[in-house]
């Protein structure tokens, strides 16, 4: 008897380039990024045309608000990373098997979840004060840290959970303990999983940080607040404050893109872009900030003079070191192996030290433009080539 075979043909494309399956349609990634190029271009078109044709009110509140800034990223990079350790406490502990570790973690998630942002900000900062008195920039760093923490949790949970079982079951039989499977095996693949959702918390942590301006801190909307209250430019300043949080949140979205694609070593043929590489200057950055947060800090418990100029050369020296130390040990920053980068020499190894150096003073000591374009060009077509120092940036 002849059996019957069903052919599943493949659907047309779509004419305005949409692909659909039998769920949805799912728009190609090429538009997806028209849509960020259009949206990011008109940004900025629009606050540089402003502060050039209507610098009063415009300019001045890019000045106003431009510390403001600082104070909000500064705030979500130390609350960001205070909530990936109280996040990672919280996770384990959601798939931990003693009862009360278990008991307590849960109920840390359920209950924070369960209360709004702004209510645990005021009730830190204000119902606190009854019993202990905490500083305005305290009790925001406290308050985006419990409330991200127990949702960073809940992704951490998820991502332990997604690697099969055979894993702890493979590494118990090797006699690793519970610990050690989980320290090794489990936990090293799950941070590839809970990358990309850990990046998108931090998008949404940086745009509600704009709650804390209700505890009298100085970030970016209070800032234009202020010059909003005495100008009495409200449709001037908030406009250009939304478009700043728009450009900013639009930035670490693409950066987000690329470390998902980098975590999931997605078109490790495709050659590198240069979008890519900014994608991992932009996280070596947050990373460099965090560790310029705690050499400010020392700074002013030093009381040196000129604290901003020293900032700036103790800076200048650790990114340097920064940057050589893994050019050379590994091959890539930790921003590199997050979009999935590495920076190797004509052989493919890591670059020496002063392969490293020449590269880092070629980047640097030139126009950038100059750098950029003479990296770029290649005969052979290679991205990101730099024939100075005989070194090129590969997928990894």
């Amino acid at each position: 008897m002849k059996s019957s075979e069903s052919h599943i043909t493949k659907p047309a494309p779509h004419p305005h380039g949409w692909q659909q399956d039998d769920s949805a349609l799912i728009p190609r990634e090429r538009n997806l990024l028209i849509a960020w190029w259009i949206a990011i271009i008109l940004a900025v078109l629009f606050i540089i045309g402003a502060a050039v044709f209507k610098p009063d009110p415009y300019w001045e509140i890019i000045q106003f608000i431009g510390d403001g800034l600082v104070v909000t990223f500064q705030i979500t990079i130390v609350s960001m990373t205070l909530a990936l350790i109280l996040g990672l406490i919280a996770g384990l502990g959601r798939t931990a098997t003693n009862p009360v570790f278990n008991t307590l973690a849960s109920l840390y998630v359920e209950v924070i979840r369960g209360i709004p942002l702004l209510a645990q900000l005021f009730w830190i900062y204000y119902a606190m004060s009854r019993f202990i008195k905490l500083g305005p920039e305290l009790s925001a760093v406290l308050g985006l840290t419990i409330c991200y923490g127990a949702y960073i949790g809940e992704t951490f949970r998820g991502g332990i959970q997604s690697i099969p079982k055979g894993q702890m079951e493979a590494a118990r039989a090797l006699g690793l303990t519970r610990g050690q499977a989980m320290r090794y095996v489990i936990i090293p693949q799950a941070v590839r999983v809970i990358l990309p959702p850990v990046g998108n918390e931090f998008i949404a942590m940086l745009k509600d940080s704009s709650l804390v301006s209700v505890l009298a801190i100085s970030d970016m909307l209070r800032r234009g607040r202020e010059y909003a209250s005495r100008t009495f430019a409200y449709f001037e300043t908030y406009t250009l404050v939304a478009l700043v949080y728009l450009l900013v949140t639009l930035i670490f979205s693409r950066v987000v893109f690329y470390i998902e694609q980098g975590m999931s070593r997605q078109d490790k043929e495709q050659p590198v872009s240069l979008m890519h590489r900014l994608a991992g200057g932009v996280a070596d950055l947050v990373v460099l900030d965090f560790i310029g947060l705690i050499v400010y800090g020392v700074i002013q418990v030093v009381g040196l003079p000129s604290p901003y100029l020293v900032l700036l050369i103790v800076m200048a020296f650790l990114s340097a070191v920064y940057v050589l130390f893994f050019w050379t040990r590994a091959g890539r920053t930790p921003g590199m192996m997050a979009v999935g980068l590495r920076l190797a020499n004509a052989d493919g190894a890591h670059p020496t030290l002063m392969q490293s150096l020449r590269r880092l003073l070629f980047l640097i000591l030139p126009l950038p433009g100059l750098s950029l374009l003479w990296m770029l060009w290649s005969p052979t077509g290679e991205p990101l080539h730099d024939r100075f120092a005989l070194t090129h940036i590969i997928r990894d």
